[in-house]
């Protein structure tokens, strides 16, 4: 039971790490890669992984006190995934296709895959990796 408290407020929880082996492509490609979760000390139920592609740029706005913005591309969702044991690893496949107009990585504009595990009642574990779009 305590394992399960623990677990819930961020404390031995779920671990996630999305693996995009090649995490460099051209507008148009596809993004491959695995979404890897692992079990921490309690078994928990998972409702999805989300996976959000995401396109960050700099520009002054008026109505913003930040300099970077995101803006949304597309979401893929995972679900079905059940519950991961304590300690289980288990392994996702995805593939996100890109638009042919997708913006080019530079300096100040990049493009970000977001996971995010989705866990009743506690803390959803995320990863963030950097697609360089040619």
């Amino acid at each position: 039971m305590l394992e399960k408290f623990l677990s819930s407020i961020g404390i031995g929880h779920v671990k996630v790490d999305t693996v995009v082996p090649k995490s460099s492509i051209t507008a148009g490609e596809n993004i491959n890669g695995e979404v890897i979760i692992e079990g921490g000390m309690a078994d928990q139920p998972i409702n999805e992984v989300q996976l959000l592609l995401l396109f960050k740029y700099e520009e002054d706005k008026e109505d913003s006190d930040f300099p970077y913005h995101e803006k949304e591309l597309k979401t893929i969702v995972l679900n079905s995934i059940g519950t991961i044991k304590a300690g289980e690893k288990k392994s996702i496949s995805f593939q996100i296709p890109t638009d042919p107009g997708h913006p080019k990585t530079t300096g100040t504009n990049q493009t970000i895959l977001r996971t995010t595990v989705d866990i009743p009642q506690a803390v959803d574990p995320t990863d963030e990796d950097n697609i360089i779009v040619s």
